[in-house]
């Protein structure tokens, strides 16, 4: 009986205390007054104070390029270009989104009229000479000669120009008085041997029937031999012809035909010829040939100065009542740039 009563008892106790602690808890939540902290519901993520509370597992991220998480399709094209920055980000306030640079400013090329001479003033080599005679006594005799030769060779073209003049005079009466000025425009072709020119011809005699002749011609070159010592190229064209002052001052149609030759002896002598014949296409029997030959010698290396000696003869077939052949032969020294 005792026993009996002592378990009666117990479970009389435990009732009760459940029962106060449901009703003190009930009211806690329903009286803020009593600054009861509530208990975190058992599905909460923070972490709680008691060790009993249940916590949700941590779910997987999910990724915009997941095929788990986002249906089948084509993948999702990003933009190639990042947004400008806002007012705030561009006064110096930060933001996760980059910023891209700057880009690189290329020059713009300079127009025609800004050439740059220096481009053009390379890869140019040339001459100059000068010659002159002289006596006095019971006759006066003075003879001169000056000359000019540039040339610009690249690996397109090759541009020559050439200068001669010449004056003579004996006891103060001249007796001889021309200038001839040559330019020829030649395009190279790689690896060929053939060209393509452009040349004008101006001639002045003072002591010919006519004042000025000009020349114009145009055609194909061959090089029959060219390397570091030796160069041998022909030459075939057409153009035409024209005496300014002279009795007949119509163009003439004109074929054109010649060489070049040049050798270098030794480091210190070259060897160089040329001829040019031009007959006229609706006569054959009215014709010019042009001949030079140049013997060149070294003196000093230094100042690149040579002496050179110079034979130039020109016939012409129609001389109208003068002689139709002048020669020339000079010595001169010449002086390489």
């Amino acid at each position: 009986m005792v026993r009996a009563g002592l378990l009666s008892a117990l479970v009389i106790g435990c009732l009760a205390t459940w029962g106060f602690g449901q009703d003190y808890f009930t009211e806690a939540y329903q009286n803020p007054a009593m600054n009861v902290e509530p208990m975190p519901p058992a599905y909460s993520t923070a972490p709680s104070a008691s060790p009993y509370a249940m916590q949700m597992a941590p779910q997987p991220l999910s990724l915009p390029n997941d095929p788990t998480s986002a249906p089948f399709g084509p993948p999702e094209i990003l933009p190639e270009t990042v947004p400008a920055p806002s007012a705030d980000q561009a006064a110096g306030g930060s933001s996760d989104t980059p910023v891209l640079a700057d880009p690189i400013q290329v020059a713009e090329p300079a127009p025609w009229w800004m050439y740059d001479m220096g481009d053009w003033l390379d890869f140019w080599t040339g001459s100059l000479e000068l010659g002159v005679t002289g006596s006095e006594g019971n006759s006066q005799t003075l003879n001169y000669q000056l000359g000019v030769d540039a040339k610009r060779k690249t690996k397109q073209t090759v541009l020559d120009f050439d200068l001669q003049y010449y004056r003579k005079s004996a006891d103060s009466i001249e007796t001889s008085h021309r200038l001839f000025a040559e330019t020829r425009w030649e395009w190279l072709f790689a690896d060929s041997p053939w060209t393509w020119y452009v040349r004008q011809l101006t001639e002045y005699d003072e002591f010919t029937a006519y004042d000025v002749r000009l020349t114009f011609d145009t055609g194909l070159g061959y090089a029959l031999i060219d390397n570091e010592t030796t160069s041998f190229v022909t030459r075939a064209g057409a153009g035409g012809s024209r005496e300014i002052g002279g009795p007949d001052d119509s163009w003439v149609p004109e074929a054109v035909f010649g060489l070049e030759f040049s050798h270098q002896l030794s480091k210190r002598q070259k060897l160089s010829a040329s001829a040019d014949y031009t007959p006229d296409v609706t006569n054959f029997s009215d014709y010019r040939l042009t001949s030079k030959a140049a013997w060149e010698v070294l003196l000093d290396e230094e100042m690149n100065l040579s002496l050179k000696l110079s034979i130039l003869d020109r016939y012409d077939s129609t001389p109208n009542g003068v002689k139709p052949n002048d020669l020339d032969y000079t010595i001169t020294l010449l002086w390489k740039f």
